[in-house]
């Protein structure tokens, strides 16, 4: 809910995320740690959704590698308060300099902007919803 008392919602602003990616108009970074995170229930068909998104040709899935673990662990000692997913999450954007990171967590949202990325640049955290940036791929291949 809002502040102005309002229902925010949630799945029309994931929803412009995903077409604006589906459109060719961004790329979706994604952590490979999201394939483990949603193994929580016993059937897995909600994990076999995520790892059947994970094919899409617009996600860009980062492994959760040496540099990412580093960056992770030093944001856990950092006194952010964060939960080891969320600091492998976080660590995954700043070592690949993602423009945006898209979450509704009141507790990363207060990090927007006080976290380097990997280029010296600070990461945004903020809600998802329409974007101007240019895919990430295109970004990279252009210097």
């Amino acid at each position: 809910m809002l502040a102005n008392g309002q229902i925010e919602d949630r799945e029309q602003l994931c929803r412009s995320v995903l077409e604006a990616a589906k459109a060719g108009k961004l790329e979706i970074v994604v952590s490979t740690f999201c394939l483990v995170e949603v193994c929580k229930e016993k059937n897995g068909s909600v994990a076999d959704k995520i790892a059947d998104f994970f094919e899409n040709d617009y996600v860009l899935p980062v492994a959760v590698d040496w540099f990412v673990g580093v960056r992770a662990r030093q944001l856990m000692q950092a006194g952010h308060g964060l939960k080891p997913a969320d600091a492998c999450h976080l660590a995954t954007a700043l070592v690949a300099n993602v423009n945006d990171v898209h979450t509704f967590d009141g507790k990363l949202l207060g990090l927007n902007g006080k976290l380097d990325k990997t280029d010296g640049t600070k990461l945004k955290i903020c809600k998802p919803g329409p974007l101007t940036s240019a895919p990430l791929f295109d970004q990279q291949h252009s210097i």
